[in-house]
């Protein structure tokens, strides 16, 4: 009857439910179902929610009551028939929902691949192997660079959304606190404990003053009657009193002081809350337990996380109901009906048609249901706590940890140089950030190696450790830095191991030992139980782990290996089968100037007097090296010739011409390349946009294959400087528009160029006055920001915009100009050297070339070929040309005002003076009152910029100027070519940089170019070289041979060489290495997640614990 019963209650809610009713479990059952009797049941009841979700929100599924047992315990594991590799296989319930089923998605057959699969029955196994408080719950997702990890983790997020942290049981001994309460009751001493529990409400203003006073009267001990018999009846108490008069920050403050003075009464857990485990109990019993996860991401990829979700989360999935305006949408069930749950629809609502906000909040952009995008980012604080804690996940920049934690600091350091502590402040919340202030349910830290990196902790380290989860996520595909083939990597990656454990708050190994968790730890704690709190987690790790394992002891590997088989998952690129990347190496000869070369030449072959060599040096550049040069120019000869060679090259004078010489190269190689995709049959664009697409299949990469992606470039580099050198040259050949940078540090500009990068569209509005283009990046568009230039001609002042300029006038022509000069009464010619060289006719290009008075020539057609038709007198005079004219009247032209009028000449080409230039919206400012002038000012009554509405306008962005220190990360799986400015020896670094391009979502091979640079001299300062024999200047020391190992990604300087290398390369799968097993890789290679477990197939029974389904908010 139950299993009917339940059967009911699923079909009525739209779940497939096929079922043969034999089954043998029963309502008093105890024992769980495993997974392998999960399969061996199949057949008896199979559940298909793929459906559900049209209907029911995952917050609703939760909710069901399920009757039977039996029923209940089918339940944890359900079906998932949309992976990559078309098997079936049972994931945990309610599965993926929501995941990879956007309207994208499902047109181009999106599924999770096996190797996620594998990695989230690994998730799901660490999160709930053990449940108590306290306990490790999460680890470590370290797949390497490109395998999906973001979709592996919203996969994750989307099967557990809904669920509640769970409470911290009571560890108090209730009747210590009684007996203590009990005889605190008469002793006025205790008077001051109550009131510093009262100190968030006092200095609070006039009627919440008062009532603190009465209130302090009141419950201030002795109680000569029946007053308070309990610690609770006097929190109650006081919370009554305060309800409706203090603000919730002050009550929460208040618990908080309870919880503590509870603690000081507990005599037999005293010691207990001294430790770490301790402390944490009590910290997080305090906070407000939320059912979201928080995702905190380096500044660039705030832009990506929201990017995959919006592309690969159907959010109305996840909607809950109660956050809907229910004056716009009448109520949740009968969206599409007439509020009685009948009309379209039949009152139901489907997922894609349920309103999307209420699920993800992006910082510094809001609710991402109503984001735009490209990505715009704003400088706005974060919501409050209690906001907060109504999304499903809440995505967070590094940036804003540091911001809190600088604020936390400072706040504390006011607090110490403060002879009392004033709690009752409302800005008590001032440094305790809405971060701190929730129970979380999940923290997710992606690239996450910055938790280890510093053996310090960095600001972002010691913000994030302080903040309250139940299961705790590093992502990171190098959960250790450095480079693999150097003799300290080992010893530094084990460090940092270590502090990814604190983080994750591993016993043993991640919290302080004491002696209250003594009994749970591993054999050698009952030293640490004689010895105490002087034990640390550090200390335990570096005798049992590191020191073994660095001095080869098998017990240190063994040790190790079960630790990180315990917290890691990962899968390597050799797991699947990726189109690989061509790896070039490009030679770009930059031919050393002559005059250099030949004082070069003089110096060696001089010996003449100091001041002449000083002289050549000079000349070279190297001047001020002439101390560092000494020795050298005492030995002459090679030594003297290799050694101004090698000051010359690192000159900036040599710099600029590498820059000039690889933006020429870039600019060449782009050019051939979209010349070929023209001559393939042009770009097409919706290839790139395909969600995960077929190209793990390397047929498709073949020499059939035609590759017809829209072409995509980086180029990349390690220096600042040198990729804003080259950035210049590219301006020069592309527009401005074919151009993104993420260069600069600044999260707002980073999401929005890569944006534009990866979306081809940026928007912004028409400005109705000029019809200049304002491009929104974020800011509020109030009043256009183009450029209005106001002239003198005739006696008359007048805009225009700065595309009439035709050029400026020269001396030549000033002087030639005669009559013609009455009409302007006085001005200036603009010499060329004030454009740096360019032409007169490029005086409009740049605002910082200009100067008042200078003479110009513009072109007054109106119509303008290329501009809008300007509005006559009439309409002007209704929007107040007549008071814009006595303001500037006023002011004698002086002032800011003036307006966008006619053209007042009839010919089509004028000589006129520069008088002013400002943007478009102060000439045109809206009427007001200025306080601090007395008087009113502006005059425009007409549209501004506020009245247009949001357009996009497409552009070809094809380059994107990437700064290595911004890459971490980022999905450029769209790009086709990456140049590097500089050669990557580090294989890791290598490798990480060609994960950028090279990664799940590609459709074809990425091209990596290695531009190589060499200083050519002529044939004359090579036979001075080659009489000299000298070093610098052998030829086989060029690096066109380079080649690198596809495998793991290492530099040798031959072909053959690297072939060699790869038959006996560790990560090659069918190679023969020999792998030293105390390299900390060959542990990383050891550990190898479960596989994901097929419908009927066979299984183990490893996975321990369910999905909780009771605490859903």
């Amino acid at each position: 009857m139950n299993d009917l019963l339940s059967l009911f209650i699923l079909r009525s809610t739209g779940t497939n439910v096929n079922t043969n009713t034999n089954t043998t479990a029963t309502d008093t059952d105890n024992d769980k179902i495993s997974p392998h009797q999960q399969q061996q049941h199949s057949q008896q009841l199979v559940v298909d929610t793929s459906s559900s979700w049209d209907y029911l929100s995952l917050r609703d599924l939760y909710q069901l009551k399920c009757v039977s047992k039996a029923t209940y315990e089918s339940l944890e594991w359900v079906e998932y028939n949309r992976c990559r590799d078309g098997k079936d296989y049972l994931v945990p319930f309610p599965g993926y929902p929501g995941v990879l089923s956007t309207p994208s998605d499902v047109k181009f057959g999106a599924g999770l691949f096996p190797h996620q699969l594998s990695s989230l029955r690994a998730m799901h196994r660490a999160e709930n192997h053990n449940t108590h408080f306290g306990a490790l719950r999460g680890g470590i997702l370290g797949d390497a660079p490109g395998l999906g990890k973001t979709i592996t983790m919203l996969s994750l997020i989307a099967n557990t959304a809904g669920c509640k942290p769970q409470t911290p049981k009571e560890f108090y001994d209730d009747a210590s606190i009684a007996e203590h309460w009990k005889l605190m009751r008469t002793n006025p001493v205790f008077r001051v404990e109550i009131l510093k529990a009262l100190q968030p409400f006092r200095n609070n203003g006039y009627i919440l003053q008062n009532t603190y006073d009465e209130m302090a009267i009141y419950v201030s001990p002795p109680y000569t009657d029946d007053r308070f018999p309990t610690l609770g009846s006097f929190e109650q108490y006081v919370h009554t009193t305060m309800r409706n008069r203090a603000s919730q920050a002050q009550l929460d403050l208040f618990r908080r002081n309870v919880m503590a003075f509870k603690a000081g009464l507990d005599k037999r857990n005293r010691r207990f809350f001294n430790n770490d485990k301790g402390k944490r109990m009590l910290f997080e019993r305090n906070l407000i337990p939320c059912s979201s996860t928080v995702v905190i991401v380096p500044d660039a990829l705030l832009e990506h996380w929201a990017d995959q979700i919006r592309r690969h989360v159907n959010l109305g999935v996840f909607v809950d109901p109660n956050y809907f305006d229910r004056n716009k949408y009448n109520n949740f069930h009968s969206y599409n009906g007439n509020g009685n749950g009948e009309g379209a629809g039949g009152g139901e609502v489907r997922s894609e048609e349920r309103p999307k906000n209420g699920v993800v909040y992006i910082d510094g952009v809001g609710d991402l249901s109503t984001a735009r995008f490209p990505l715009n980012h704003q400088q706005i604080p974060l919501p409050s706590s209690y906001d907060l804690m109504s999304y499903t996940i809440v995505v967070v920049p590094f940036s804003r940890i540091r911001q809190h934690y600088v604020a936390m600091q400072k706040r504390r350091r006011e607090e110490e140089t403060m002879a009392t502590y004033r709690a009752s402040e409302d800005a008590s919340a001032h440094y305790n950030s809405p971060l701190l202030q929730l129970r979380w349910f999940r923290i997710v830290v992606d690239e996450g190696h910055e938790v280890g990196e510093h053996a310090a902790g960095s600001d972002v380290t010691k913000f994030i450790n302080q903040m309250g989860a139940e299961r705790r996520w590093v992502m990171s595909g190098t959960p250790t830095t450095g480079d693999e083939d150097s003799p300290k990597f080992t010893a530094k990656g084990l460090d940092q191991l270590q502090r990814l454990l604190l983080f994750l708050r591993r016993e043993t190994y991640g919290t302080t030992i004491s002696q209250f968790d003594g009994k749970n730890n591993s054999s050698w704690s009952d030293t640490a139980l004689r010895e105490g709190n002087k034990w640390t987690a550090k200390s335990a790790w570096d005798k049992h782990v590191k020191k073994p394992f660095l001095n080869k002891q098998e017990d240190g590997r063994k040790e190790l290996y079960r630790v990180l088989d315990e917290v890691m998952i990962m899968h390597k690129k050799e797991d699947l089968s990726l189109p690989k990347p061509i790896f070039k190496q490009s030679q770009i000869d930059i031919l050393v100037p002559p005059d250099i070369q030949s004082a070069i030449i003089d110096i060696v072959h001089s010996t003449a007097e100091s001041d002449t060599i000083t002289d050549a040096l000079r000349k070279i550049g190297i001047a001020h090296h002439e101390q560092r040069l000494r020795p050298a120019l005492t030995e002459g000869g090679s030594i003297l010739f290799d050694a101004l060679i090698d000051e010359y090259l690192r000159t900036d004078g040599f710099q600029a011409l590498v820059d000039e010489g690889q933006a020429n190269f870039i600019i060449d190689v782009i050019r051939k390349e979209q010349l070929a995709l023209e001559d393939r049959g042009g770009a097409i664009i919706g290839s790139v946009n395909a969600p995960i697409t077929a190209a793990t299949q390397l047929e498709f990469c073949s020499k059939n294959w035609v590759d017809r992606r829209p072409f995509k470039a980086v180029v990349y580099s390690n220096s600042h400087k040198y990729l804003l050198s080259v950035a210049e040259y590219l301006y020069a050949a592309f527009d401005n528009e074919n151009i993104a940078e993420m260069i600069e540090g600044k999260i707002e500009q980073m999401s929005y160029e890569l944006g534009r990068f990866r979306h081809n569209f940026k928007e912004g509005k028409d400005c109705p006055i000029c019809g200049g283009w304002n491009e929104f990046t974020g800011k509020k568009l109030a009043s256009c920001n183009n450029r209005l230039v106001e002239v003198f001609y005739d006696g008359k002042t007048f805009l225009i915009e700065p595309e009439r300029i035709k050029r400026a006038v020269g001396p030549a022509e000033f002087r030639s100009l005669g009559d013609r000069m009455q009409k302007i009464m006085y001005g200036s010619p603009v010499e060329m050297d004030r454009l740096d060289g360019a032409p007169l006719s490029k005086y409009n290009v740049s605002h910082l070339h200009w100067r008042v008075g200078d003479v110009l020539c513009i072109d007054t057609r109106d119509p303008h070929p290329l501009l809008r038709k300007r509005w006559s007198e009439e309409q002007w005079a209704k929007y107040g040309s007549v008071r814009c004219m006595e303001l500037a009247a006023e002011y004698a032209f002086e002032g800011q005002d003036n307006y966008f009028g006619p053209l007042p000449v009839d010919e089509t080409e004028v000589i006129v003076r520069l008088t002013k230039w400002q943007p478009c919206g102060r000439f045109h400012s809206r009427p007001r009152w200025d306080a601090r002038r007395c008087k009113n000012i502006g005059w425009y009554t007409g549209p501004n910029l506020q009245d247009v509405e949001m357009r996009e306008q497409r552009e070809d962005t094809f380059l994107l100027l990437l700064d290595a220190r911004l890459s971490h990360g980022l999905d450029l799986s769209f790009v086709t070519h990456m140049f590097l400015l500089e050669p990557i020896d580090d294989a890791a670094l290598l490798e990480q940089v060609t994960s950028r391009a090279h990664r799940l979502g590609c459709t074809g091979p990425v091209t990596i170019d290695t531009l190589n640079v060499w200083h050519e001299m002529d044939s004359t300062t090579k036979g001075v070289a080659k009489k000299l024999s000298s070093s610098v200047q052998d030829e086989t020391k060029k690096r066109t041979s380079t080649s690198v190992c596809e495998h793991c990604y290492r530099s040798f300087e031959t072909l053959e060489l690297a072939e060699a290398h790869e038959l006996t390369c560790e990560r090659n799968p069918d190679g023969n290495a020999k792998v030293d097993p105390f390299h900390l890789s060959s542990v990383y290679r050891d550990i190898r997640p479960p596989a994901p477990m097929l419908v009927g197939g066979p299984s183990d029974d490893g996975d321990k614990g369910v999905i909780q389904l009771d605490g859903v908010s």
